[in-house]
């Protein structure tokens, strides 16, 4: 998931399709359902207008990444992706980014780069 977080927040496309298998499954809430390859994916992310970044984390103590969001001075958590990895391919993404809701609903949300959390 790491190298997920590095090629995505350089916007490296390619160094992410690298990582994800050829029949992976994504699903976008709320706006997609299907196979990766089929996805407009990373041009909704190239569109989002505001400053954006990943990092790895936790939600209700599950691994998951964490779309932040940059705010005046500070990053902040805004959603959450979750996916299945086996071996070194990820075979299924769920991505949170249109259930901002997701954040604060949750129990505990930890930033393991940097190991803050919110309880």
């Amino acid at each position: 998931m790491r190298l997920y977080v590095d090629h995505f927040n350089r916007r490296d496309w390619d160094g992410v399709r690298e990582l994800i298998s050829a029949d992976a499954r994504l699903n976008v809430l709320d706006r997609f359902a299907g196979k990766f390859a089929d996805a407009p994916y990373f041009f909704n992310y190239d569109r989002w207008p505001w400053p954006w970044k990943l990092a790895l984390g936790e939600v209700d103590g599950e691994p998951a990444l964490i779309v932040l969001q940059r705010g005046a001075d500070t990053w902040t958590s805004y959603s959450v992706i979750r996916m299945k990895v086996t071996g070194q391919k990820i075979e299924q993404i769920v991505d949170y980014i249109h259930c901002p809701w997701m954040i604060p609903a949750a129990t505990s949300v930890l930033l393991v780069g940097n190991r803050e959390r919110r309880d």
